[in-house]
């Protein structure tokens, strides 16, 4: 339920007849000096209006390029929707206030936030599955619109429902400096390696060190500084061997296996070896400083902080084990469109009708305000066709996974760091360290579990 990827052929099936279906946006482009005209483009068709007036609360989160490119789109639902009054806020904190919100049953009728909330949010109840008729067609002409919707909608799948409509979809790939891999004699367009393995002599080629032996250049950084890293890089990589940070039904800890000691060692060794680790810095604007040859931590959305610095780059799949049983990159995260269980029948039709409004203009999101939705006119846009490697990033998606969709997930991501440092900072020994953080784990599942009522 909270971790299985579903093959293609199950996910269409789950789809078919009628039955429901299938930082971190650390986004960084640079906001618009204006608010946005109007797009001539893909205008949403007009829908059938409620019969009587409704008002629909919706919270974003507060990135500015598309906060003013909704405000665009919201004026235009509503002259299309006149019984339709959408309040549109942009609240700080803002995960932790719609979650408290909602315990105490109120909060928004229609919400934007990241999978890592997912699954709380599945599990209490609080979200509903998307409502096709509401958005004016059947789910197999919802799921036709996707690229590869068994991964990329994965992350608000539950039991066969989609709960969510993706405004925007990011995953992570190797972001090399050009200058820095050409001073170490190697080509960034063809000297990349394929493998984690091989990425260790090629890593040692790129590094330099003071006379001390401290990093003045490193090589390949992998993300230390936000826990939620541990998931979507320390956890991807153990997805690739064909292991997880918890079971299937999303409520024991699964890290005491030899898969999860080969990932941890692997780190471990990265750090004892000299080659960078916390002590480091290791925010995602490390790769605008010209420092690093190479960042494994960066989206799409980093281009226009990187063009900003003056850096030549190329991008690349991050490597697979070769030992890999699946070929998936880094984890896939994403913003969903959520509508509020708790708001009236009404409401909820009136919400899900404006999350699709938004959600239909995909090509002018990525040319205004650099977000990816996974949807087929995007990678058939000129707009993608002309902005480099933003296939890159999309074929990754098409393989990779989600992380699992789990109540507790940032406590556990905060345990899981603590199993890193353990072991990769305090020198414990790989299988010790695990073993503590699955009881520490187990724990934190148990209550995030209890907390959900289930």
């Amino acid at each position: 339920m909270f971790v299985k990827k579903i093959s293609r052929r199950d996910f269409l099936r789950f789809s078919a007849g009628g039955v429901t279906g299938a930082i971190l946006a650390a986004c960084q482009p640079v906001a618009p000096a204006a608010p946005p005209a109007a797009p001539k483009e893909e205008e949403a068709a007009p829908q059938p209006a409620p019969e009587q007036p409704v008002q629909v609360t919706y919270w974003g989160h507060a990135f500015m390029p598309r906060v003013e490119l909704d405000k665009v789109y919201i004026e235009q639902f509503m002259e299309q929707n006149p019984l339709i009054t959408v309040v549109y806020e942009n609240p700080g904190d803002f995960s932790n206030k719609w979650l408290t919100a909602i315990a105490a049953g109120a909060g928004p009728d229609l919400w934007a936030d990241w999978n890592a909330y997912v699954g709380t949010a599945y599990a209490q109840g609080a979200i509903v599955p998307v409502d096709f008729v509401a958005l004016d067609m059947d789910e197999s002409e919802f799921m036709d619109l996707y690229i590869e919707p068994q991964n990329t909608l994965q992350g608000a799948t539950f039991e066969g429902k989609l709960y969510g409509i993706p405004n925007e979809l990011s995953i992570y790939a190797a972001h090399l400096t050009n200058k820095l891999w050409e001073e170490a004699g190697l080509d960034p367009k063809t000297d990349f390696p394929k493998t984690w393995e091989e990425l260790i002599p090629v890593a040692e080629q790129l590094t330099k060190r003071d006379k001390d032996g401290k990093l003045i250049q490193r090589g390949w950084v992998f993300g230390w500084a936000a826990s939620v890293w541990m998931f979507l890089q320390w956890g991807a990589m153990l997805r690739q061997l064909g292991g997880s940070e918890v079971s299937e039904d999303g409520r024991t800890c699964t890290i005491n296996t030899p898969e999860a000691a080969k990932v941890l060692q692997y780190w471990k060794d990265w750090v004892e070896e000299g080659r960078g680790g916390p002590q480091y810095q290791n925010d995602q604007a490390v790769f605008q400083t010209g420092t690093v040859a190479t960042v494994g931590h960066l989206g799409s959305w980093a281009r226009p902080g990187i063009l900003d610095a003056g850096i030549e780059y190329t991008v690349h799949p991050v490597p697979r084990w070769k030992d890999a049983v699946n070929n998936n990159g880094f984890d896939i995260y994403a913003y969903f469109h959520m509508v509020n269980s708790q708001s009236p029948d009404e409401v909820k039709r009136a919400a899900w009708k404006l999350a699709w409004f938004l959600d239909s203009h995909p090509v002018e999101y990525l040319d205004k305000t650099g977000l990816l939705q996974p949807q087929k006119k995007v990678e058939a846009s000129r707009v993608f066709q002309e902005t480099p490697y933003l296939d890159v990033f999309l074929n990754e998606m098409k393989v990779s996974m989600y992380s699992p969709r789990i109540p507790g997930f940032l406590e556990v991501a905060d345990a899981l760091a603590r199993v890193r440092d353990r072991a990769c900072v305090e020198g414990m020994d790989v299988v010790e360290a695990l073993a503590q953080g699955k009881e520490e784990i187990d724990k934190i599942l148990d209550e995030a579990w209890a907390a959900a009522g289930i």
